[in-house]
């Protein structure tokens, strides 16, 4: 049966050679099948014979045809090539012998480097030449990351997604081995997520989404990213040149990756792009680091930014609240944090958080009246809103629930309202900046 097989093969072969006498002519004619016409018969019979073979997944009869079309005539296609390399790694399978795999490996490289010499696409072929180096051969990491990077180099954004986390795992190849240093690493990943977020940006994919996580994921295992080494490798460069958009948000999204959101340079850098590229987010971090940072003021400035950039309606009155907590308790102006609070309830009614911002406001008044009686009146004022929050939000039901018992002990006695000329259940205006209209209640 085998034999039956392999001539019923061979005979398809020699059906397809007897076809291509009507063509001959343009086979003997056309330089790219050898210099003379004894070639070109020659490289038209193997040709045709390794292409039947091929088809039929015969690789090991393939092989020698094959190997005659690329020594007689290397131009001829660039399909030998894209063949030739899965015949190579089929051989590379079926070999048991450590030396013969090698060969075989050094064959498939020549094979790359035949193929750009006679159809270039040079960054491409290496970068698929690097792959197979690394699969095939690990050992020969370096060999490999240098094609790898040379491949990288030409192509750019355009390098093939797998070609990315080929070149991140030789990069850890390389530190693993002391053939890199920790900052020559964050250089490098650097460099590569540039590559990685340029082609996001040109043609998103999930596929070029999944090497991005495969990259970062590589980097974070490796342990060589710290905010010290980022700092001493790049506080000096951003220094030099600040106004350096590109090393400004390289800066921001290695320290953000390594969480080193606290060090001054990565606010230095965050302000430095929003210089250029202004938006909503980035005034909120800004923002956010500046009140960590205790310069409230400038957190208020951004917190404007931010709000005024923001076209979402929820996500601005998150803005207004986080201004209206910073104006209450950094800047201490409690009616211009009122305002703000309200302006966060006009875009979300429903946030209970605000109303309780308001009641904490007017509970922590000290001096909105002329006696004793008046100054109470602030805890009327500040429960009401306790009670707004809870009725809006009732998750918060039970925190409030807590505050209004807190704060109803400090009402005005029975005693104080009655000697103040007052009715419990009547209506009350709360004086000084509050200016809230309550209901008059007795402490319990």
């Amino acid at each position: 049966m085998k034999f039956r097989s392999y001539f019923k093969l061979l005979g398809g072969a020699l059906a397809v050679l007897i076809g291509i006498n009507a063509s001959a002519q343009s086979y003997l004619q056309n330089p790219k099948y050898g210099p003379d016409e004894e070639t070109r018969k020659e490289c038209a019979k193997n040709l045709s014979l390794y292409s039947t073979f091929y088809k039929q997944k015969n690789y090991k009869d393939a092989y020698k045809p094959w190997r005659q079309v690329i020594k007689l005539c290397p131009a001829a296609s660039k399909n030998s090539y894209i063949r030739g390399a899965n015949i190579l790694k089929w051989r590379f399978q079926q070999e048991a012998d450590p030396n013969k795999k090698n060969e075989i490996v050094d064959s498939l490289m020549m094979l790359y480097d035949l193929r750009i010499e006679n159809f270039d696409m040079k960054g491409m072929v290496l970068g698929m030449k690097a792959e197979d180096l690394y699969m095939l051969a690990p050992e020969r990491y370096e060999e490999a990351f240098n094609i790898a990077k040379e491949a990288l180099s030409i192509s750019q954004s355009k390098t093939k997604p797998s070609v990315f986390f080929t070149y991140m795992s030789l990069v850890k190849a390389m530190y693993d081995n002391k053939k890199l240093t920790a900052d020559q690493v964050i250089e490098l990943y650097s460099q590569l997520s540039d590559l990685i977020e340029a082609q996001i940006a040109a043609k998103p994919s999930d596929v070029i989404s999944q090497v991005k996580d495969g990259v970062d994921g590589i980097f974070a295992n490796m342990g060589v990213a710290n905010c010290d080494n980022i700092v001493a490798l790049f506080e000096p460069r951003f220094n030099s040149n600040p106004d350096d958009l590109g090393l400004s948000k390289k800066i921001r999204s290695l320290m953000s990756a390594n969480k080193c959101l606290s060090h001054p340079l990565y606010l230095n850098a965050s302000m430095k792009v929003f210089e250029k590229e202004p938006s909503a987010d980035l005034a909120l971090d800004i923002a956010r680091l500046q009140y960590e940072a205790k310069n409230p003021k400038l957190a208020e400035k951004y917190y404007n930014e931010a709000v005024n950039l923001e076209s979402n309606v929820e996500q601005r009155a998150n803005i207004y609240y986080e201004l209206a907590l910073l104006t209450f308790t950094e800047l201490k102006n409690l009616p211009k944090a009122r305002e703000i609070a309200l302006k966060a309830i006009a875009e979300n009614p429903n946030m209970g958080k605000a109303y309780k911002l308001i009641g904490d406001m007017y509970a922590s008044e000290r001096n909105c009246g002329s006696n004793d009686f008046e100054k109470k009146t602030v805890y009327w004022a500040a429960v009401d809103k306790y009670y707004k929050a809870k009725q809006v939000d009732s998750e918060l039901a039970d925190a409030m629930d807590n505050l209004i018992n807190t704060y109803s002990q400090y009402f005005p006695s029975k005693e104080d309202i009655f000697f103040y000329d007052f009715k419990e259940g009547d209506s009350y205006t709360v004086g000084c900046w509050i200016n809230e209209r309550t209901t008059i209640r007795a402490r319990r």
